[in-house]
């Protein structure tokens, strides 16, 4: 069974996803179901290669973050005030938990950190145009918007990061900074769909794609970085 799961479970993912963009599209109930599987399958895909979830911490903490997402996931199938703010919450916390895993794989380096800070700059300018064309519809989450846009920005910044470590520049290349990108893009797809195209379904089904894909790629990376096949989970030679 182990095996079989091995094999099939990022297959499943993908399906499992593809089934909730349609239940999306139908506006069908079940959607309630389908968007809390997805987290959990990504999670199993990790711990199916995973000898000791403890070790190392970066790893850890990583697994924490997916939790949080999870919960994020939950908290937003439903769609109101107190809802939103937890899911919002959830998914800063979870920004904050996948940056400082990333940290452990490329501690900053004040001599290397041009990227980051220019990274920085750019992502800031992005927000603040972004933030300006919305705040009007915003009303009382101006505050907690501004505060997550931050933790999204840092969590690209240190991905972005991830690259001045030789070992793993390949695998930030490949997945942890696209994912995060895209990650970021689904945020602001959010935004723009609640303050502003008053939640469009057919947006919805645009950001559920690219928030399953932005999850994918950042696991993928974090797979690759700390249980590549060629070693222990315990980030020890096999």
């Amino acid at each position: 069974m182990q095996a079989f799961f091995n094999k099939r479970i990022l297959t499943i993912y993908w399906l499992v996803l593809l089934v909730h963009l349609v239940f999306q599209y139908f506006v069908l109930p079940y959607r309630a179901v389908t968007k809390p599987m997805l987290v959990p399958l990504l999670l199993t895909y990790l711990l199916l290669k995973d000898d000791n979830i403890g070790k190392p911490a970066g790893k850890f903490l990583f697994y924490i973050g997916l939790f949080l997402a999870f919960f994020g996931d939950v908290f937003l199938i439903l769609i109101n005030d107190t809802f939103f703010l937890a899911g919002m919450v959830a998914f800063m916390l979870m920004n904050l938990f996948y940056s400082i895993s990333f940290l452990c794989l490329s501690p900053f380096r004040l001599s290397k950190s041009l990227p980051f800070f220019v990274s920085l700059v750019l992502l800031s300018s992005l927000a603040i145009w972004i933030y300006n064309g919305l705040a009007e519809g915003m009303g009382d989450y101006r505050m907690p918007v501004t505060i997550y846009l931050f933790s999204l920005i840092f969590l690209v910044g240190f991905a972005i990061n991830v690259t001045n470590n030789e070992r793993h520049r390949k695998t930030a290349l490949r997945f942890l900074v696209p994912g995060t990108v895209i990650f970021m893009m689904e945020n602001i797809l959010v935004a723009v769909n609640l303050f502003m195209l008053d939640k469009d379904k057919d947006v919805y089904i645009a950001i559920m794609f690219t928030y399953g894909l932005a999850q994918y790629l950042i696991v993928k990376g974090m797979r690759q970085a700390y249980l590549p096949t060629n070693v222990g989970g315990n980030g020890t030679p096999a």
